[in-house]
């Protein structure tokens, strides 16, 4: 409804406006029609009322006779103008005489002629300043819209001509124009609200579409909108893909729990190892001695077994650190910064927690580099969670990737401002199970270096207690050639 109404009131204001500036247009063309004509009888005047009376052989007319004989002259000529222009009222006035000279139609108004104007006449105003001039209201004829022009002769004012119409008249015509333009209005204006109903309907269905789309998507990240027209469209389109996203993320946060699973393994597989490696060598090592002392067949059958079942635990043990240890896949051409970002994502939660400002100065353009994607994600995941936990609040993380064309290599840097390592560490950290953690299992940073050198990269710290810490990843730039077999 508000919408109708805003697209209503523009088209009533305009029909007013348009109204009020057609009807200022149409009476400003009255009045240039109607001082046009006063200059045609101007013309026509030519001298003077002197030089007319000087055509005739007399010159001691009075003031009558010499309205007559004007009036004789000039008649003919303002019949001939109102006549021309039906409704138009013309006319000349002496003001040496101080009377009507002519108004024509003379039939009409012919009673008029030697009569002076009232003493409030606009006429007396045109005839003191010689500046044309309108006067509207109720005059000689009645109630009318009146043109009056200046008659000058040789730098003197004697008299005036006017040219008027009736107001009704006028009105008249301005009202049939109203009423068109009210018609046209009213007619637009239904059309105009049909068309807004019709938009407004369209746009509503749409956005129910949307707004149900969005509460179907909180339960099914695998739902998508159907496809919308014009600016909908563009909306439908930008949920769609916050919802890929979203299931890009919930995707990440699977490969996390998968991450902490390992991690999980390879701590109960390094408790193992630890635990019950050694014992279990040293149950196998001592059967063994015992199977070369002379036993009996019963004795021996017996150290067989021990031998036998200690060593298929070993292979259960070997299983558990192979399961912990990282399986290289498939090695393709991965954008290092796409990376980064949807790492980035993935701990969003971590870092709001923490008020940790993550901040990425990602190289345009750098070249692709030859290793797995997931598996990259992986490292670069395991780097900034150990940033994380060494900030205890309100830290900055930067992450820089660069390209180094002198060597062909990709760089990537990713520092924080947490509790940093001793420089005892700095060795240490890349060895299988080495932790300083509680809960650690000491496999994270051992994983990421062994995939870096399989990749041909390296990876290194830099590191002081209080400082924070900078890893620094380097890749070789390269594309992996596509197999033509």
């Amino acid at each position: 409804m508000l919408t109708i109404l805003l697209g209503a009131l523009p088209v009533l204001a305009s029909s007013l406006f348009i109204t009020l500036r057609t009807e200022q247009a149409l009476v400003w063309e009255k009045q240039q029609k109607l001082f046009g004509i006063t200059r045609v009888l101007d013309q026509y005047l030519q001298s003077s009322y002197d030089g007319l009376l000087a055509q005739s052989s007399r010159s001691d007319w009075g003031r009558e006779e010499k309205i007559a004989f004007l009036n004789r002259a000039l008649a003919r000529y303002t019949d001939e103008i109102a006549a021309a222009y039906p409704g138009v009222g013309v006319g000349y006035y002496s003001k040496q005489l101080d009377a009507i000279v002519t108004y024509g139609p003379s039939s009409v108004y012919g009673h008029t002629v030697g009569i002076p104007i009232s003493q409030d006449h606009q006429g007396r105003l045109v005839m003191e300043s010689g500046e044309d001039r309108v006067q509207e209201g109720a005059l000689v004829r009645g109630r009318i819209m009146n043109a009056m022009h200046p008659i000058v002769r040789e730098g003197e004012i004697i008299g005036y001509i006017w040219a008027n119409e009736l107001t009704e008249d006028i009105q008249s015509q301005v009202g049939e124009m109203k009423k068109s333009i009210y018609i046209a209005s009213v007619i637009g204006l239904l059309v105009g609200l049909f068309g807004v109903a019709l938009i407004v309907d369209n746009l509503t269905a749409g956005i129910n579409m949307i707004k149900k789309g969005v509460f179907h998507l909180q339960d099914d990240l695998d739902y998508r909108l159907p496809k919308l027209p014009a600016e909908l469209g563009e909306i439908s389109l930008a949920v769609n893909r916050l919802g890929d996203e979203l299931l890009a993320k919930r995707q990440l946060e699977a490969q996390v729990q998968r991450a902490e699973r390992l991690a999980a393994v390879g701590e109960m597989a390094a408790g193992l190892a630890h635990e019950v490696r050694n014992p279990l060598m040293s149950i196998r090592g001592f059967a063994q001695l015992l199977q070369e002392d002379n036993i009996n067949r019963s004795q021996k059958e017996y150290l067989e077994i021990i031998v036998r079942e200690t060593e298929r635990m070993n292979a259960l043990i070997e299983q558990l650190l192979y399961y912990a240890r990282p399986v290289v896949n498939r090695v393709d051409n991965v954008e290092i910064n796409a990376v980064v970002q949807n790492v980035k994502k993935l701990v969003e939660s971590q870092t709001k927690a923490k008020n940790i400002q993550v901040v990425t100065r990602l190289k345009k353009d750098l070249p692709p580099v030859a290793c797995d994607a997931e598996q990259l994600k992986q490292v670069l995941l395991n780097i900034v969670i150990n940033a994380i936990q060494s900030i205890e609040t309100d830290g900055r993380i930067r992450i820089a990737s660069a390209y180094l064309p002198e060597q062909q290599r990709v760089e990537l840097r990713i520092e924080d401002n947490g509790q940093g390592i001793p420089p005892a560490h700095h060795e240490r950290i890349f060895d299988p199970f080495f932790t300083t953690k509680e809960q650690g299992t000491g496999l994270g940073l051992s994983v990421a270096f062994r995939l870096m050198e399989t990749w041909g990269g390296t990876i290194h710290v830099e590191s002081e207690p209080g400082a924070g810490s900078s890893f620094v990843l380097s890749f070789p730039a390269g594309m992996v050639e596509e197999d033509k077999a």
